[in-house]
Order: structure tokens, then C-alpha cells, then sequence
């Protein structure tokens, strides 16, 4: 049962058992600098999907784990069978030494909205749609790529079957690994939802340098991921003549270099980087035979972005034909630009003034579970500041103030979602609240 309050300032409900969930998250896969590692599939991943199967039942809800391991809390409102669904939620899983809330918000969040709503419910509220919780499968691609697996399996990106014999950098399957912690799951997924609504932390200054508490994202900015791979000969590193070296590592060397230096014909415009590399056979004495790579370009322009990514692709090719090494690009994805539907924003917008958040509207740099649903119904992503801006590291942090803003407003939405049936624009309406 969820147990609420006023807030301390602003107009929304507070959640006391907000904060005791997401410590409990925390908990699985803590790291001794105050962060989590939580890498899809693994054990601290199933003990996190077992704490939320459990905050599901012990709030009365219906629990259904679908093929790829996506986790849906189903919050009964209606007692009308084949009612609209109204869906909020992020993911678990986390990059290495990680912090301990991106996803993980979200995730706790909806664990939590659903529970206040049941109470709702029980107490003699009337719902025109019922609400589901949703933890997301391998969102961070930490493990297995690419990311957004489990919300683009649902939203019908990719088939089941492909997501889930895609394999680690050790060969394990991500069926095989979700097996491993009894979290595959057999059961039917929810249909799609009338609206979606996730909470993140932002993962950047924005909201702390304008002094807002609630991001209302506007669009994604587009991103181009390229997996490549240098194939050159293994030799010993002492004998072997220099002139005669086949390096693919002095291939990478010379990719990662060029790659960063795409962004200064940007400045603030592209983000670019490789953030992960593996080395083949990664020994002192041995020149490298084979090194794969992943490259990122970003950017909130089409034309740029298209510039830039043929820009990294002619980086891969010159540092392969500088090192003498072949080149193979074994995945190449592009994610678009894309505006979220603004009639969600509108709701979210309105909900914060009434509870007297101060807003601002803002683009997502990074990719979140929101963007394999849009398109597929109205779909809204809100943010709350990360202190710094610092994210994907163990001293990402958001203060309890604004973590409590995030969930009254999102109540706030959901609660007027579920009395309009779903419908964004009918929920703007007074009779919703």
C-alpha cells in the first residue's frame, strides 16, 4: 500500500516509500563507491527483477514476464476487461560502476505510481484505464548490443527470436543469460498502451543551470553506431620487421583520433566517441591481429548528423589502408531525429504548474526506452536535474527534493491518464484530476 503525504513545498504528493525502493534497487549490485553494476542478465540483474516481481504482487497487481525478459506490473483500475492501458516505467539494468539512477527512477517510480492508484481505486476512485509498470530488458547495451533491446522487441522494432540469440562478448546469448537468472519469461505482453510515460534522471546540466525541476523533452537528438572491426596478422613484437606489420590496434588508434576530431567541425553540435574496444589476442609480446571497436555520432541536425557519420566511415577505411589491415563493419545502426507527441507534453506541462514545479522543454541527448514506443502510440518523456550533469558513473546523484517532484507530477499525469481512458487531450480537462 502506498503511503502518502504532502509535499514540502510544490503542490505534489510525496511517496515515503519511494526512497525505500529505490535503496533496495540500489542494493542489487551496489559497487563500493556508492553506484551499482547491474549488467543485463546477471546476477544483481535478477535479484533487482526479483525485488520488482515482489513490489508487484505485494501490491495486489498482476505480474507477466514476456520472452525477452521484459517485467510488466499490470495495476488493475477498472474491473473492465480489454480497458485501455496506460504504461510508465524505464529499466534495471546499468552500465559498469554505474549510478543509481538512471533506469532505476523510473523503474521505482511506476512501481510506486501503480500502487498509490490501486489504493485509489480501492477506496472508491473511478478509472476509465488500467496502469502498468514496465522494467525494460538490456536497455544500456552494456552487454548486449544494441541497446533498447527489450522495449523494441515490444514496440515490434525487432523479432523476439533475434533479440534474444544475440550474444555477449563471451558468446553467452541473451536467452541463455536470462534463463540463467529465471527471468526469460513465456508470458504474453500487454498490448501497446493509449500513452507511455517515462521518468529519467536528465544526464545533463540543462535543468540545473535554468533552475528547473521538470524536463519536458521535445526530441531526441539522432545517433549513428557503427561496430567495426580490423583484421590485420599476428607476429611476434621483436622480430618482427616494422615495415612488415599488419597492427590493427595502430588501426584503432588512428579511428579513435579521427573519430574525436569530427566533433571539432561541430563544436557543440556533435558529440562523438569509442567507448569500447576489444584487443585480440591482448598480449605485450604479440602485435594485435584483430581489434573491434564501437563508434557513437550524435547530433539534433539531420544534415549534420549525415555529414558526420560519412565522415566515421571514411575514418574506419583511411585508418585501416594506413595500417595495412582490412576493415569490417559488422553492425551499422542509425536512430532519427524524432519530436515526442506534445500532447503528452502538454499534460505533463500542465501537471507541473498545478503542483508548482517550474518546467523547461529540452532535447534527450542520450537514448532512452521512450523512443522504441514513439510512433506507436503517445509516448512522453520527463526529466528531473542530475546533480552536475554527472551520469553513467558512480557519482551520478538527484537530490530527494527533486526525485519527489518527478513522482508527484508523474502521478499527477497518470492519475488524470487513467481517468480519461488514456487520452493525453481528454486528460487536460478538469474533470481528469
Amino acid at each position: 500500500m502506498t503511503s502518502t503525504s504532502s509535499a514540502p513545498d510544490g503542490g505534489g504528493a510525496r511517496d515515503d516509500g519511494l526512497r525505500a525502493l529505490l535503496d533496495g534497487f540500489s542494493e542489487c549490485g551496489a559497487t563500493p563507491g556508492g553506484g551499482v553494476t547491474r549488467l543485463c542478465g546477471s546476477p544483481a540483474d535478477g535479484r533487482a527483477r526479483d525485488l520488482f516481481a515482489r513490489s508487484v504482487r505485494e501490491a495486489g497487481a498482476e505480474l507477466r514476464t514476456d520472452a525477452v525478459g521484459n517485467q510488466f506490473g499490470i495495476f488493475r483500475l477498472t474491473g473492465t476487461p480489454g480497458a485501455p492501458l496506460v504504461m510508465m516505467g524505464s529499466h534495471l539494468d546499468s552500465q559498469v560502476r554505474a549510478g543509481r539512477f538512471d533506469g532505476t527512477l523510473g523503474v521505482a517510480a511506476a512501481l510506486r505510481v501503480g500502487a498509490a492508484l490501486r489504493a485509489e481505486a480501492r477506496a472508491g476512485a473511478a478509472f476509465a484505464a488500467d496502469f502498468c509498470a514496465v522494467n525494460w530488458t538490456n536497455e544500456e547495451g552494456a552487454r548486449f548490443r544494441p541497446s533498447l533491446i527489450g522495449s523494441g522487441a515490444y514496440a515490434g522494432r525487432h523479432a523476439a527470436a533475434d533479440a534474444l540469440d544475440i550474444r555477449d562478448d563471451d558468446g553467452i546469448s541473451l536467452g541463455d543469460a536470462l534463463a540463467g537468472i529465471g527471468h526469460r519469461g513465456g508470458d504474453p505482453a500487454p498490448p501497446l498502451p493509449a500513452c507511455y510515460l517515462e521518468l529519467h534522471v536528465e544526464q545533463g546540466t540543462v535543468l540545473e543551470a535554468a533552475g528547473a525541476v521538470i524536463g519536458l523533452v521535445a526530441r531526441n537528438w539522432g545517433a549513428i553506431k557503427i561496430d567495426a572491426a580490423f583484421c590485420g596478422e599476428q607476429a611476434h613484437t621483436g622480430p618482427c620487421p616494422m615495415d612488415l606489420r599488419r597492427d590493427a590496434l595502430l588501426a584503432a588508434a588512428y579511428a579513435i583520433a579521427d573519430v574525436r576530431t569530427i566533433a571539432e567541425g561541430w563544436p557543440g553540435r556533435v558529440h562523438t566517441s569509442v567507448g569500447r574496444i576489444l584487443v585480440a589476442p591482448n598480449s605485450a609480446n604479440v602485435v594485435p591481429a584483430r581489434v573491434e571497436l564501437s563508434v557513437e555520432i550524435r547530433s539534433a541536425d539531420d544534415a549534420i548528423l549525415g555529414a558526420a557519420g560519412a565522415r566515421a566511415d571514411a575514418a574506419l577505411r583511411d585508418a585501416a589502408a594506413r595500417a595495412r589491415v582490412d576493415l569490417a563493419v559488422i553492425a551499422r545502426t542509425e536512430r532519427p531525429i524524432r519530436h515526442l507527441t506534445e500532447s503528452v507534453r502538454d499534460l505533463v506541462a500542465l501537471v507541473a504548474e498545478e503542483a508548482g514545479y517550474p518546467a523547461l522543454s529540452l532535447d534527450t541527448v542520450a537514448g532512452h526506452d521512450a523512443l522504441s514506443l514513439l510512433g506507436r502510440c503517445p509516448t512522453g518523456l520527463v526529466f528531473v536535474p542530475s546533480v552536475g550533469g554527472i551520469a553513467h558513473n558512480e557519482a551520478e546523484a538527484t537530490t530527494d527534493h527533486d526525485v519527489q517532484a518527478g513522482f508527484a507530477v508523474m502521478l499527477g499525469a497518470a492519475r488524470r491518464l487513467c481517468r480519461a481512458g488514456g487520452v493525453p487531450k481528454a486528460a487536460m480537462r478538469g474533470d481528469a484530476r
